[in-house]
């Protein structure tokens, strides 16, 4: 099961954020995840075969961005219940990880640079040309690398990773 919804579009400052935004945003990012694993975990252990949870996180998950608050909030706390949920299932053969990519290029993923590129004050191809360099790999993630790192850890190939939250970053994330 991929837990791959959320809310990436609600960009503000800390001090400009609703609760209604907030709440808005840790419900689907965070409450979701957790029903999602909850009702994959209550099948999975019916059918005793094991099973694989991967949760759709974010760099956000590990390090804070500019008008990102909840959004980083909620990805970080991701990364903590994917954990309790490895060690919740583990002895069932229920394998829970999380992948953290940075910026991807889709739909989302253009409003987020109309936001940020607004926000800083450069066009978006200047805002997209900073992004690709802090990347070593000199470019932006592509949904099919996030594809490969999902098929990856459903695989028979992962079955001794758990708990964990992988970079797919281009090496722009690596801690």
């Amino acid at each position: 099961m991929v837990n791959n919804a959320g809310i990436g579009y609600l960009m503000k400052r800390i001090v400009e954020m609703s609760q209604a935004d907030w709440d808005t945003v840790l419900g689907a990012n965070l409450r979701g995840a957790f029903f999602g694993i909850k009702y994959a975990a209550i099948q999975m252990l019916k059918q005793n075969q094991g099973g694989r949870i991967i949760n759709i996180g974010r760099q956000t998950s590990k390090s804070g961005f500019l008008f990102a608050s909840a959004y980083t909030a909620s990805k970080h706390r991701l990364v903590g219940l994917t954990r309790s949920a490895a060690v919740e299932f583990g002895s069932a053969g229920i394998t829970v990880n999380s992948i953290c990519p940075n910026h991807i290029a889709t739909g989302l993923g253009a409003r987020q640079n109309q936001t940020f590129s607004a926000a800083t004050g450069r066009s978006q191809e200047k805002y997209l040309a900073d992004k690709r360099a802090r990347i070593p790999l000199g470019r932006l993630g592509l949904q099919e690398d996030i594809a490969k790192a999902c098929a990856f850890l459903a695989s028979k190939e992962a079955a001794y990773i758990t708990g964990e939250a992988m970079n797919v970053s281009g090496g722009e994330e690596y801690h």
